[in-house]
């Protein structure tokens, strides 16, 4: 008696059921369908993140290591005793031969200083340089090999004087005042030092513009543009 009035009741709500599907516009199928494929929203992917390259190694990398370039310091010359000593400045190779000038004005470094170099480029008391570049000059040609200083062979060569200079100088009045000597160390200085420049020859005048003949380390006068030959007797260091 129990099981008959369990399973009416069960009928009861399947009819119920069907009943309020019914009424809600929902049409019953008679068997399941598969959802399209386009039903629901595909799912997100999430990119991995990238994993940094590790640095490379090897030859490449060794040869781009190595490859990357050396400053080179340009030599200028400084007295020491009674002649004339090379050592590396503070200047790149290529640097304007005012800049040179302006080296050799300030002077030795304090541990050059301390080993017996000296400058009579400029004024002790007043700091005035007592030479400096006239005017901005073209060079009348390349500077050969020979103008060049190597590092390893010795004073700088040059060609003989020429009468056309690749720059001129300018001597101040306090150059006169220097005891003889003095002056073919300084005018040693400069020559030396704008040679290694890549300056073939040198013109020296006074504050006028004028030519000036200048003392050589022979004691004889030198009325034409100056050459790193002219001074290289004075070299003690090169």
């Amino acid at each position: 008696m129990m099981r008959a009035i369990s399973r009416s009741a069960a009928s009861l709500a399947a009819i119920a059921v069907a009943v309020t599907l019914f009424g809600c516009g929902v049409r019953l199928q008679d068997a399941a369908e598969p959802l399209p494929s386009n039903a629901l929203p595909s799912p997100l992917r999430i990119p991995a993140p990238a994993t940094p390259a590790a640095p490379s190694t090897g030859p490449i990398a060794e040869s781009r290591v190595s490859a990357a370039p050396t400053a080179s310091r340009l030599r200028v010359w400084f007295v020491q005793d009674d002649g004339l000593a090379a050592v590396e400045s503070a200047l790149p190779v290529g640097s304007s031969p005012d800049l040179v000038l302006q080296s050799l004005a300030v002077g030795p470094t304090l541990d050059a200083a301390q080993q017996g170099l000296r400058t009579i480029a400029g004024d002790p008391l007043t700091g005035q340089a007592l030479v400096y570049v006239s005017a901005p000059q073209p060079s009348v040609a390349t500077a050969s090999p020979l103008a060049t200083v190597n590092a390893s062979a010795g004073p700088p060569q040059s060609l003989p004087s020429e009468s056309v200079a690749s720059v001129t100088v300018t001597l101040s009045p306090a150059f006169s005042a220097l005891p003889p000597y003095e002056q073919v160390l300084l005018l040693g200085q400069v020559v030396l030092s704008l040679a290694s420049a890549g300056e073939q020859s040198i013109a020296l005048v006074d504050e006028s513009g004028s030519p000036v003949a200048v003392p050589l380390p022979d004691g004889r006068l030198l009325d034409a543009p100056a050459t790193a030959r002219d001074y290289a007797s004075l070299i003690v260091r090169p």
